[in-house]
């Protein structure tokens, strides 16, 4: 992938001179962009067609997920295709994430009630907080800190809702969690050592230079995950979509 240095340097991945790389990539790496668009078509068709009117609250859920997981993926493909691999990673490792929970919203519907409670948990963790960290810090008013009082006695001891690895497991996706989600929060999501091996490239002298640009590394790989999380996630949500969609056609053998 070649971008002018001069664009670049002047507006990063912002410069128009991207799209012209973006062209570049896509016919370098043809096969493994066709077959990532060829899955996603086929899900966001299905999606489109389908009849969710009868869904019950679990399934609703469980298809905002996929939804989520299908625009994160998306998003992925457009910033891998543009050179942004380690970028397109995190969107990825967040694509996956949805796919866990929209999965196990479909495996186990109690997953609803653990989700809405995690809310609720969520919500009273985060006014602790900031009461906590604002109040010594003086960054918040006695009013503002009233309100946040009342978000934490909305709810009697609320429980945590289950994790992303719990998910993992009720959908039968353990694995993935163990190699693609956990590899990508390792080597894309968080700061870590693993997290700077994409803008580093080692030098003859065998130092280590900092370079800020589009590459080529780890783009394919980008593609190859995309393409994996449509696939389980078309697996395990077609059912559903087309169970309606199946509701929706007259029965002809009851005839007139």
């Amino acid at each position: 992938m070649i971008v002018k240095l001069t664009d670049f340097a002047a507006k990063g991945f912002l410069a128009p001179e991207i799209e012209s790389g973006r062209i570049q990539l896509r016919a370098e790496l043809a096969a493994s962009v066709a077959k990532a668009e060829a899955v996603s078509d086929r899900v966001t068709a299905c999606l489109f067609s389908a009849d969710v009117s009868h869904y019950a609250a679990h399934e609703i859920l469980a298809l905002s997920f996929w939804i989520r997981c299908l625009g994160a993926c998306q998003g992925s493909l457009l910033l891998a295709e543009r050179g942004m691999a380690s970028e397109a990673l995190i969107l990825l490792r967040s694509a996956f994430e949805f796919l866990f929970f929209g999965a196990a919203s479909l495996a186990d519907p109690s997953v609803f009630d653990s989700l809405a409670d995690g809310h609720d948990f969520e919500r009273r963790k985060q006014a602790q907080a900031m009461i906590r960290e604002g109040s010594q810090g003086g960054h918040l008013t006695a009013n503002q800190i009233a309100l946040l009082r009342q978000v934490e006695e909305e709810v009697d001891k609320p429980k945590a809702a289950l994790d992303a690895f719990a998910a993992a497991q009720r959908a039968g996706l353990g694995y993935l969690y163990a190699s693609a989600y956990r590899g990508l929060s390792m080597m894309a999501s968080h700061a870590t050592m693993a997290g700077t091996d994409s803008v580093l490239e080692e030098q003859p002298d065998g130092s280590a230079k900092a370079v800020f640009g589009p590459s080529m590394r780890n783009v394919e790989f980008a593609f190859g995950l995309i393409a994996r999380c449509l696939e389980l996630g078309e697996e395990r949500f077609i059912p559903l979509l087309g169970r309606n969609e199946a509701q929706a056609v007259p029965d002809a053998s009851k005839g007139t």
